[in-house]
């Protein structure tokens, strides 16, 4: 155990407990057809309100607009998280959203709570322009809801407001569990971001599950 000491501003801590992403790569040919004929459709139309509490701008489209054979485009993928992480039943998809970045539109750290596991699936992303989802450190939120800034001395605790993303490219689709606060980057091209989100939290009618028969 004591090989997991170390030391920051000569003060002993031990990191426990890494958050384990998982990432696969899936076609998204069809996929980015889809939303493009979509956005095409309505690019021309102001973006509505954003609901109260959030703080973003992005087109969304959810559910509705998301035909059932492209959700099925998913089930390989699904197939491959069910091995991965040992479940004995098949995980589903519940709740599934389009999202299309514009220049300048970008999304505010949030959570997927209650979900169990949550999904981005980046089908129009270039690594050269576009950043990845960005994760917030945990501790961070909730050393902030409880406290103010005058009950801890922060430079002792730099690694509270430490963030973290994973190296993605087109096509690739990282499930992570969804109590992890996450947001989106400004896009400060013209380049179209585009991505599929959907979380997995659902058996029979408790949504509040992640697998079923």
């Amino acid at each position: 155990m004591d090989s997991l000491l170390t030391s920051r501003n000569s003060m002993p801590h031990y990191d426990l407990f890494p958050t384990r992403i998982y990432k696969y790569n899936l076609d998204v040919t069809d996929l980015k057809a889809y939303m493009l004929d979509r956005y095409n459709s309505y690019k021309d139309h102001s973006t509505n309100g954003t609901p109260t509490g959030w703080n973003c701008e992005v087109r969304t489209e959810y559910d509705s607009a998301f035909p059932k054979e492209l959700k099925d485009n998913y089930n390989t993928v699904l197939n491959e998280f069910k091995n991965d992480i040992g479940l004995t039943q098949r995980p589903y998809v519940d709740e599934i959203w389009l999202n299309v970045y514009e220049e300048s539109h970008f999304q505010e750290p949030h959570s997927h709570l209650p979900g169990f596991f949550s999904a981005v699936h980046y089908v129009c992303f270039n690594p050269d322009v576009h950043t990845p989802t960005v994760f917030q450190n945990p501790q961070d939120d909730i050393y902030a809801f409880m406290f103010d800034d005058s009950f801890m001395d922060e430079e002792k605790n730099l690694h509270l407001k430490e963030n973290g993303q994973l190296s993605v490219v087109e096509g690739d689709l990282i499930i992570f569990p969804s109590h992890l606060k996450h947001f989106v980057k400004k896009n400060n091209t013209k380049d179209l971001r585009m991505t599929i989100s959907f979380n997995i939290n659902k058996i029979a009618e408790d949504t509040r599950r992640v697998f079923a028969e």
